[in-house]
């Protein structure tokens, strides 16, 4: 069957030339995907299950109408003689055992998935913002700042601000329209609207702080929507120990403001100026575009994390106001072309990790030489010496041979700096 969950996937076929077929029972979308130019074959797989004949000859099979039709077209494909593999969309994970039972080769559920990555994003319970922070010690930290408009690093070039030397600090990347994107060296344009992701001694974070604005990280977090998603988000946070408000237009229970989240009389009683964030798990995408609106002119300075049915929508919701916004066509989409494609798997976070490794062929050098960065993406943040984290460099500084280099970047950054410096993991010392 056709729909928004897999919107993107047959993009990535599109893209790579990777031939497919779509089934539908629906007469008047099989129609509007025909004149999309998408091969469809339509009929009732539960009245003629020969419509699946030649499923034997497919590569692979993704399911997903209800589960009640997932199972009935896992099964009647196994029986007309396919053997490879069948990918089932499932809405309930309770159903993932007899699904798998009745042929499917893997059941996913991109609603439970895209509850995880938005609950994410709200909290640091979920997802701390970089792996190894205990390897620099109590006196160094890495926080967040949203760039307001006014701020002076608003629209200003990295190398230009130099926060390295004049405040001892490191700019990791930025989130903005939803992407993180490490720093690339003094080019790097620093965009009003997004949210610097910075690492350095507490002290220097401080002065930094006062020049952009701190994500607040008290608070309750409001979760508006409380269907299928809106409860997985709300249940993940309040699983780790976090706050949560919920707003639904419904009475029912779990729902803590019953109202509708475009009227400010329901956003003044969820106190939502005060939450730590504002996570929209709306069903209905235009509800979704106007809510991100009035959210962000009723609370402009609380992250706002939105969910999009469908994938085209999601840019609509950046020029909303959005802080983050992802669709769960996006994340059924990484999933199955993970499967179906051999590509890498894309995840929904970007996760920065901060890792021990040798000097290398970086003996000599300055810790913040703009060549490493240009050259791998990844950043040096810190120098272990004589068991001290060193984080605030001399213009003659220079890597000795005894040094411990504590790298911070994407997973793929740091594997960059290891190929191109010529570096390897050390283990962490024992506490």
């Amino acid at each position: 069957r056709h729909g928004p969950a897999i919107e993107s996937l047959l993009m990535e076929f599109k893209r790579s030339g990777t031939p497919f077929v779509i089934y539908e029972e629906d007469m008047q979308l099989a129609q509007t995907l025909r004149d999309r130019k998408f091969s469809v074959v339509f009929g009732k797989l539960g009245q003629d299950p020969s419509v699946l004949a030649n499923v034997k000859d497919a590569r692979a099979v993704v399911t997903l109408g209800n589960d009640h039709a997932n199972a009935t077209c896992a099964i009647l494909a196994r029986e007309a003689g396919f053997t490879g593999q069948i990918f089932a969309l499932a809405r309930e994970p309770l159903y993932r055992a007899p699904m798998l039972r009745l042929g499917a080769t893997d059941v996913f559920t991109p609603a439970h998935v895209l509850g995880g990555a938005l609950a994410s994003r709200a909290s640091l319970r979920i997802s701390p913002p970089a792996e190894g922070m205990h390897l620099l010690g109590t006196k160094i930290g890495l926080t967040e700042f949203r760039i307001r408009p006014d701020s002076p690093l608003a629209e200003k070039r990295l190398g230009d601000l130099n926060l390295r030397h004049q405040h001892g600090v490191s700019v990791i990347g930025q989130w903005h329209g939803g992407a993180f994107t490490t720093t690339q060296g003094p080019e790097t344009l620093l965009r009003a609207g997004a949210i610097l992701i910075v690492v350095g001694p507490l002290a220097n974070l401080e002065k930094v702080e006062r020049m952009a604005m701190p994500i607040r990280r008290s608070g309750s977090i409001v979760v508006a929507g409380y269907g299928a998603v809106g409860f997985k988000v709300a249940q993940m946070l309040r699983d780790v120990g976090e706050t949560c408000t919920v707003i639904d237009i419904r009475p029912i229970g779990g729902v803590d403001v019953v109202g509708n989240v475009l009227e400010f009389d329901t956003l003044k009683q969820a106190r939502v100026r005060e939450a730590s964030a504002i996570i929209l798990a709306l069903s209905d995408d235009s509800e979704a575009i106007f809510a991100t609106a009035a959210v962000r002119d009723y609370a402009p300075e609380v992250p706002l994390i939105v969910r999009v049915s469908r994938t085209h929508n999601t840019e609509r919701m950046y020029r909303s106001g959005a802080d983050f916004a992802i669709s769960e066509g996006e994340v059924a989409g990484k999933i199955l072309a993970y499967h179906l494609l051999d590509e890498q798997l894309v995840p929904v976070e970007n996760g920065i990790r901060i890792t021990r490794l040798g000097v290398g062929n970086l003996e000599g050098w300055h810790p913040w030489r703009t060549e490493v960065r240009e050259r791998s993406g990844a950043n040096i943040i810190a120098i272990e010496r004589g068991g001290e984290a060193l984080m605030e460099f001399a213009k003659d500084f220079q890597i000795s041979p005894d040094d411990v280099l504590l790298v911070c970047g994407t997973i793929q950054d740091l594997e960059r700096f290891q190929r191109e410096f010529q570096t390897a993991p050390l283990a962490a010392p024992h506490a």
